[in-house]
């Protein structure tokens, strides 16, 4: 999964990673990074 740039962006991305989407690969930039890590890290 993707994810993008931007403070409001980077809380939709919560969102659609509690929806329970089967993901392999975690990429991001900016805000994205950083949820794609907690998310990554297994942390709610």
């Amino acid at each position: 999964m993707a994810l993008g740039s931007g403070s409001a962006r980077g809380l939709a991305h919560i969102g659609v990673l509690r929806a329970g989407i089967m993901v392999d690969v975690v990429a991001g930039t900016s805000m994205g990074a950083v949820i794609g890590a907690v998310f990554a890290s297994g942390r709610p």
